[in-house]
């Protein structure tokens, strides 16, 4: 019996910890400055591909080839770059929460109602921010043996928000 009520206060737990993170990330998203059309046009997804590159596991096997190197080096070279993809991903999703603030200001002053831009925003600010959230756990895991994985998808789901958005016409 006590076994019931412990599983209960876990899952309990874990869905008030997911509620409470996607809140955040949507008052987060929602508090950024409105950057200018023109920051959307120089947004580049390709500013992120040195971060599939941190997740390449060829380099550390590379390196484990030559002479004098060891484990714990192994593993502060790894640390390392998982320090350093967290903090491209702080950027993403800095970028991505801005990009998403333009999405949501384009429907506030369209003349025109978008109800599938509305439903595709959405749709993409899910996407995202559970996949950030999903690489940031699995980040974490990394030292206890789970990879991973490719940051691919999160990018993606930045570049199609964004094509979507320059597609949009500007406001009169």
């Amino acid at each position: 019996m006590m076994a019931i009520y412990i599983t209960l206060g876990v899952v309990v737990l874990a869905l008030f910890g997911f509620v409470t993170v996607f809140a955040a990330m949507f008052r987060h998203a929602a508090g950024l400055d409105l950057p200018s059309r023109g920051w959307l046009d120089e947004l580049s997804p390709d500013k992120y591909a040195p971060l599939s590159r941190l997740f390449d596991p060829a380099d550390i096997a590379s390196l484990s080839t030559h002479r004098g190197y060891t484990e714990a080096l192994g593993r502060k070279l790894a640390s390392a770059r998982r320090r350093a993809a967290r903090l491209f991903l702080s950027e993403l999703t800095a970028d991505f929460n801005r990009l998403f603030r333009v999405g949501r200001e384009m429907l506030a002053h369209s003349a025109v109602e978008r109800p599938d831009l509305a439903s595709l925003l959405f749709q993409q600010w899910f996407a995202f921010h559970a996949q950030v959230l999903s690489l940031r756990i699995r980040l974490r895991l990394a030292p206890l043996g789970f990879a991973p994985g490719r940051p691919g998808e999160i990018v993606e789901t930045l570049a199609r928000l964004r094509s979507e958005l320059l597609s949009v016409p500007a406001a009169a």
